[in-house]
């Protein structure tokens, strides 16, 4: 189906990312509203990070979102005020903080979590498992053959 927005025949593959990328991100958006918290994607990517990290440096998290140091200190900055993460010294080198999601960050996170995997179970609805599972395996190799030399 071609829309006003979209060129006549098949999209191009990279289009087809981005808007495939871009709705789920809509979704989601939509979906973290309901909290009332002023939460966007790049937070749902921040704590997605931490729960799988925690603790972590600001500079491996930064890498783990592939977000600038700077951004991820603002980042860091409104989820330690609200009280989801803390900054402690780290244990290794003194010059260096973790951090250290709290145990609010960690609730946080699972509702964020629900509301994510409810967005791909939306967007994947028309496709059976066998569609999902083989949708998966050809996306990981086109990701694996970007990221080889």
């Amino acid at each position: 189906m071609t829309t006003a927005s979209s060129p006549p025949g098949p999209p191009s593959f990279g289009l087809l990312l981005r808007q495939v990328r871009d709705g789920l991100m809509r979704c989601l958006d939509r979906s973290m509203a309901e909290l009332e918290l002023d939460l966007c994607f790049g937070h749902y990517l921040g704590m997605k990070a931490l729960a799988h990290m925690s603790p972590c440096t600001a500079n491996e998290l930064a890498q783990a979102i592939d977000q600038n140091p700077s951004a991820v200190t603002r980042l860091l900055d409104k989820f330690q005020d609200l009280g989801w993460v803390r900054r402690e010294a780290h244990a290794q080198d003194r010059r260096a903080l973790q951090i250290v999601l709290t145990d609010e960050g960690r609730a946080l996170w699972q509702q964020l979590k629900q509301r994510g995997d409810e967005a791909i179970a939306s967007a994947l609805r028309d496709l059976s498992a066998a569609e999902r599972e083989h949708l998966t395996s050809l996306l990981t190799r086109v990701r694996d053959s970007l990221n080889s030399p």
